[in-house]
């Protein structure tokens, strides 16, 4: 019998993409998978019929088109407040996840530990677990999410190696403070700890609140890994075009991992991207205004259903108590796609299942409303008929 690897036994596959094949399977709506069901800009469009239209079919140099990078670095020098070289310190990817992989793969060695905020975005424990690295739980509070400060500290020892950070935050929606961000860097820069930070829905952001990169601060500048990217931003999942930067001795293992990893990413895409720095202020404006509108139609729906929700500060995701309806989460999932025709993630993907108290995520289900308004009033209707 052919023995596979043994990391694979520590995870499986992934909990959303399975949502969305019942979702299809069972012709549900789908608010569990984060991809929107409406165009991205035009802009993009007329970029792919104009690559088409100049061959541009082969392969890029496996750092990514220079003149993407360029841009991409005069936008993280003006939003991020990072200043980055961009023929040595950044790279494009298939995709943030196609990042974080290589980011983890090129800092961690066999016995490394990585530290997780709990919950997670599903991708951060599996590749942990590949790269050979040991995931270390560090559980954010139930009801706001924040950073526990103590709880953090008593997690690092000698063999942490970098902190995964993500905000705002999948799948609560969280968006943490500068302060949370100064407590991460301290306990860096006293442990010599790496933060490997997604920031893949930055852009994503209610309530006058205001992205910052923990990579901006002066004492993190060797420290951070920054991965982002355009498929949130501007509605192309499945373009898989995201970017890594971090300084040159960072990424000169980054980009070793990389190249033989994908390559590159697809050079009719990347070519299509750069139109989105064509794109002005109003279209940002407009892409949040329609998220919060989403936002604040599924919350006050679902907060009336009797769901206990964290109101999200960004993203496009909200992560509901359900433990009203005497139900647990996968129980509660499988109800909904397979007899309301909704598809929603169980919240137990995004825990370890081994902190607190048993499983925490039992609770909870995460929806997305990355949909148009019209499939999320679809959606409501459906579980009112389903649910009362």
């Amino acid at each position: 019998m052919i023995k596979l690897a043994e990391s694979l036994n520590y995870f499986q596959e992934s909990v959303i993409r399975e949502m969305t094949r019942m979702a299809i399977e069972n012709n549900a709506i789908n608010l569990s998978q984060g991809m929107p069901d409406f165009s991205p800009p035009d802009e993009l469009i007329t970029g792919i019929k104009e690559g088409v239209n100049k061959d541009v079919h082969q392969y890029t140099v496996t750092y990514g088109r220079p003149d993407l990078r360029e841009k991409i670095a005069e936008k993280l020098k003006k939003y991020n407040k990072i200043d980055v070289d961009p023929y040595e310190e950044l790279t494009i990817t298939c995709g943030a996840s196609e990042a974080i992989a290589a980011s983890l793969f090129a800092v961690t060695n066999p016995g490394d530990q990585i530290i997780i905020f709990e919950p997670w975005y599903e991708n951060y424990v599996p590749i942990t677990y590949l790269a050979q690295a040991t995931p270390v739980f560090v559980s954010l509070s139930e009801e706001t999410y924040q950073i526990d400060e103590e709880l953090l500290k008593s997690n690092i020892n000698a063999k942490t190696k970098a902190i995964m950070l993500n905000s705002p935050h999948n799948p609560t929606g969280k968006v943490f403070s500068p302060k949370d961000l100064k407590t991460i860097s301290d306990l860096c820069i006293d442990n010599d700890i790496i933060v490997i930070t997604d920031e893949i829905y930055e852009y994503i952001i209610y309530d006058d609140l205001k992205h910052q990169s923990i990579g901006s601060f002066d004492s993190m500048r060797e420290k951070t890994i920054t991965i982002s990217g355009f498929s949130k931003t501007f509605s192309i999942t499945g373009w898989r075009i995201g970017y890594v930067s971090a300084t040159t001795e960072l990424m000169n293992g980054i980009r070793k991992v990389h190249d033989y990893l994908t390559v590159a990413a697809p050079s009719l895409l990347q070519f299509a991207a750069l139109k989105s720095f064509n794109l002005g202020p109003s279209y940002f404006k407009d892409l949040i205004n329609r998220y919060q509108t989403n936002r604040d139609f599924l919350y006050n729906q679902l907060t009336k259903l009797g769901m206990r929700i964290f109101k999200p500060q960004g993203a496009y995701y909200i992560f509901a108590d359900i433990s009203q309806f005497g139900m647990n989460d996968i129980e509660f999932a499988n109800f909904l796609v397979k007899d309301g025709g909704i598809a929603v993630v169980p919240g137990s993907s995004f825990f370890n299942g081994k902190t607190l108290d048993k499983n925490r995520g039992s609770k909870y289900v995460r929806f997305s409303f990355s949909q148009k308004l019209e499939t999320l009033k679809n959606a409501i209707d459906r579980i009112k008929l389903k649910l009362f």
